[in-house]
């Protein structure tokens, strides 16, 4: 009996030494995390604090010219049907890039669209919003207006607010209503204030707003058909055109907040229509 035992202890022995020493090791707590961290999905954080930096992604667009005179973009990027090459352009601003000469902007005819901030929340008014859209329309160019929604506020609040300022009589596009923060609120709450704003938009100005928000921020909150009735323009800055869950289709595609336009100031967002969109689904 007793050789018996000790031939089991022998084989027990031999066997552990056979083992790699990754495999004796016992595993700690930080092996554990790493472990159930590589399992999870990987997403790219959304920021909350600057509309300027959405999505972004490893090949990132930078310094995006639009040079004067008509030029065109200086870098081609691949779309989703793997064609590459210019495509109508708008920008969108606001007090952040201070005055703006738009006799220099309207002179770029790949310009198309400009987007003004009104307003955002319950009370903030942007004091740019009056001379930027008096100035942008006098030289002929397309204007509409935009509103930051808070999902902490009540959307009543944040429409008065909006239609405080813009006059539907005084733009060109459809207004657009920018969605890249979840407010800390319920997703029950975030989704009832935002159905009800839009709803609210819709009513006063007779056509559906358009929903500007992040990549990721569409496809962790907004995906699903919920919003299927509305134009989204998402942000994206990434050399390849952002791809949406289920492929969802989409107007704009802001591709960088880093670009460079006669007539403005410092970095300004660059977008571009996708796919056979254009101008004349943004029209008011």
């Amino acid at each position: 009996m007793n050789n018996r035992l000790l031939l089991l202890a022998f084989t027990a022995l031999l066997l552990l030494t056979a083992l790699p020493a990754e495999a004796r090791k016992k595993p700690n707590k930080y092996d554990l995390k790493r472990e159930q961290a590589s399992s999870l999905p990987l997403i790219e954080p959304d920021p909350v604090n600057r509309k300027s930096k959405p999505d972004s992604a490893p090949r990132q667009l930078t310094d995006v010219s639009l040079t004067g005179g008509g030029g065109g973009v200086t870098q081609a990027r691949r779309t989703r049907s793997g064609v590459s090459g210019h495509f109508p352009q708008g920008i969108d601003v606001s007090h952040h890039q201070g005055y703006i000469n738009w006799a220099e902007v309207a002179r770029n005819r790949e310009i198309q669209f400009v987007y003004l901030k009104a307003t955002e929340g319950a009370n903030y008014v942007d004091d740019t919003y009056q001379s930027n859209l008096r100035e942008a329309r006098r030289h002929g160019l397309k204007v509409g207006p935009y509103h930051f929604f808070r999902p902490g506020v009540d959307p009543q609040v944040q429409f008065r607010n909006m239609m405080s300022v813009v006059n539907p009589k005084q733009i060109d596009l459809l207004p657009m209503i920018d969605v890249e923060v979840q407010g800390g609120v319920s997703m029950a709450t975030f989704h009832a204030r935002l159905e009800k704003l839009l709803e609210l938009v819709t009513k006063e100005f007779g056509k559906r707003p358009i929903i500007y928000t992040g990549k990721n921020f569409y496809n962790k909150y907004m995906h699903g058909g919920r919003y299927s009735r509305y134009k989204f323009w998402i942000a994206a800055y990434s050399f390849d055109e952002p791809m949406l869950y289920d492929d969802d289709d989409y107007l704009i595609w802001q591709y960088t907040g880093q670009g460079s336009l006669r007539g403005v100031r410092g970095n300004v967002d660059l977008n571009r229509f996708v796919g056979n969109h254009g101008v004349k689904e943004l029209l008011y």
